[in-house]
């Protein structure tokens, strides 16, 4: 990650981001962030893969997302985690 000037690190992974509180999918902030920063490298079919498995994962009632290892397994791989 670039270092920031004048921003607390705890704030950068914890903080709140009025555009993670917009998201619909079942991910909290920092995973958002984190997803927000890693899909452009992904081709438009993978990301399709992503967000029809998030969506399956809300249907279903799964929980909010908190680390890499609660993604869906098809995303995981597709994200190479």
């Amino acid at each position: 990650m670039i270092p920031q000037k004048n921003v607390d690190p705890e704030d950068v992974r914890h903080g709140s981001h009025e555009a993670a509180h917009r998201a619909t999918a079942p991910l909290s902030d920092f995973m958002i962030r984190l997803m927000a920063e890693e899909l452009p490298f992904l081709d438009s079919t993978s990301r399709g893969v992503v967000y029809d498995a998030l969506k399956r994962h809300a249907e279903a009632g799964g929980p909010i997302i908190e680390s890499q290892d609660q993604l869906p397994p098809e995303v995981r791989e597709l994200m190479d985690l």
